[in-house]
């Protein structure tokens, strides 16, 4: 069962999604995981001022690959959060490949992981919001980024 909620953090809008496993999780589930774990920490590592939406979706789109991933993962892996909450919560820019838009400190970031295998219906997703500092990246929320079990 995958989730995305949104709510507020410190008047920061902030979105999170994750997949919950109902029951025991397959060997996919695991390995999927495990990607979308490795792949959310990479893009982390990109959300600083002077990178670009397009270094994250790098990151992201780099992780994939190196787990045999890529035809299963989006064109996209994050966007930016505005102070809008209706009809969505989803600002410019997005991370896609390319994108020249460079980060800058105060902009809050919402980074989604999504693998969907439509071969052995197998789906898990991760993300977190972040707020861009001088330093790095800040997770706004989801500090537990295990396998959610049910």
């Amino acid at each position: 069962m995958t989730l995305e909620l949104a709510g507020v953090e410190r008047h920061y809008h902030a979105a999170i999604m994750r997949t919950v496993v109902v029951g025991r999780p397959r060997p996919l589930h695991l390995s999927y995981h495990a990607a979308a774990k490795a792949a959310l920490i990479a893009c982390e590592a990109e959300l600083r001022p002077g990178r670009t939406a397009g270094d994250v979706f790098s990151a992201h789109a780099r992780i994939f690959a190196e787990h045999g991933l890529s035809r299963h993962r989006l064109n996209a892996c994050g966007y930016s959060l505005g102070a809008k909450f209706t009809p969505s919560w989803m600002d410019w820019p997005m991370f896609y490949e390319g994108n020249d838009w460079a980060l800058a400190p105060g902009m809050v970031m919402f980074a989604h992981m999504i693998l969907m295998d439509s071969e052995s219906e197998t789906a898990m997703c991760l993300g977190r919001t972040y707020l861009v500092g001088e330093g790095g990246a800040e997770a706004l929320n989801l500090p537990d980024l295990d396998l959610a079990l049910r």
